[in-house]
């Protein structure tokens, strides 16, 4: 699109930190007004509304379901974090936790059926297993986009329904509860394979696994000769070429900790949430997870409180539904509001509009 004359859109050299982050909170503030303002067309009392999202945050058993439903979110974000620093654009976040989940539940059928794998390493096991699977399911699209150029944006995003409609075969279909009374589930967790089995309740364990990653990755990307290479593919991948960097290794790397890191995310969400595997079990946490992690500026530190945010509006979704009689659109509805202007205040740091007369 061709802007008037004078008037040109040029890219900002620089922005301080606390611009940034002012920025951010202005932008969110903004959202409020505007999902208000949406709110009361629609007949809704927005200010009711509004107030019974605030009160989940204020409420310590609300705030541990906030917790526990931003878990898969923040460690999908955690991996988009990488793979977005790359210039890799993971839209498949969402499939890869659905491989999570079906590798974490496969480690447990294999110990109810076979008892293959021993009940202290049971849990060890479904996370490994979560992150290797969910890593494997990133690995394609990463192979494509390092050997044969191919965009990643399609691949990664078809394969999620790939994963939905796998998980969706295997609990209607070979690991459906035989007990189960023909409900498409899978067999229930023993409690030992329970996230809430460690510390009383699954947000203390998942919020301790969180902190961990996010350590793990800040170092990884900012303490690592790995990091800085993923962070030179992501800047510029001829000045990537001239330092004799790898981009086809550094892709494949980059691309299956992200991915891992997702199924990490499914793992929670199946021994900490529900405990067993059924049907659409994530109501779109893969695509909340891009939300976050453009939100948190790609901070791992950040990307934490900013899931526990988006966990929140899910519980308080629940709460507005039951109190108000209003559909879960309404909560879709603010969350794409709130994702719109992230994307205009990235916009706003990345880029200043130059008039000229």
């Amino acid at each position: 699109m061709r802007l008037p004359r004078g008037i040109r859109i040029e890219r900002r050299l620089e922005l301080p930190r606390r611009t940034s982050a002012a920025l951010s909170a202005v932008f969110i503030l903004l959202s409020f007004l505007v999902a208000s303002a949406v709110f009361e067309m629609m007949g809704v009392n927005s200010v009711r509304t509004l107030s019974t999202v605030v009160s989940v945050f204020l409420s310590p058993p609300s705030l541990l379901q906030a917790v526990q439903r931003g878990l898969p979110i923040g460690l999908a974000a955690l991996g988009l974090s990488i793979a977005f620093r790359m210039n890799f654009w993971n839209i498949g976040a969402e499939g890869q936790i659905y491989m999570g989940m079906f590798a974490a539940t496969g480690m447990v059928l294999i110990h109810a059926y076979y008892g293959l794998i021993p009940e202290p390493l049971l849990m060890l096991s479904m996370v490994l297993a979560a992150f290797i699977v969910g890593g494997a399911y990133c690995l394609l699209p990463g192979f494509l986009r390092g050997r044969l150029d191919v965009n990643e944006i399609l691949p990664t995003l078809m394969l999620n329904y790939v994963a939905t409609l796998f998980v969706d075969f295997l609990v209607y279909g070979p690991w459906r509860d035989p007990q189960g009374f023909s409900f498409p589930l899978s067999i229930p967790f023993p409690q030992y394979a329970r996230m809430d089995s460690f510390l009383g309740h699954s947000s203390y364990l998942g919020l301790l696994i969180m902190v961990v990653i996010a350590f793990l990755v800040y170092g990884l990307m900012q303490r690592t000769t790995l990091g800085f290479e993923m962070r030179v593919v992501g800047q510029n991948l001829e000045a990537a070429r001239y330092a004799g960097i790898s981009i086809f290794r550094t892709l494949l790397i980059g691309s299956f900790i992200a991915g891992g890191l997702a199924g990490i995310g499914g793992f929670t969400l199946v021994s900490g949430l529900i405990g067993r595997l059924r049907p659409r079990a994530s109501p779109g946490y893969g695509y909340t997870a891009i939300i976050v992690a453009f939100l948190a500026g790609l901070n791992p530190w950040l990307i934490i409180p900013a899931a526990v945010f988006f966990g929140g509006l899910l519980v308080a979704g629940e709460t507005i539904q039951a109190a108000l009689n209003l559909p879960f659109a309404a909560v879709q509805v603010f969350q794409a509001i709130i994702f719109i202007m992230i994307i205009v205040a990235e916009f706003i740091k990345r880029y200043r509009v130059s008039i000229r007369i």
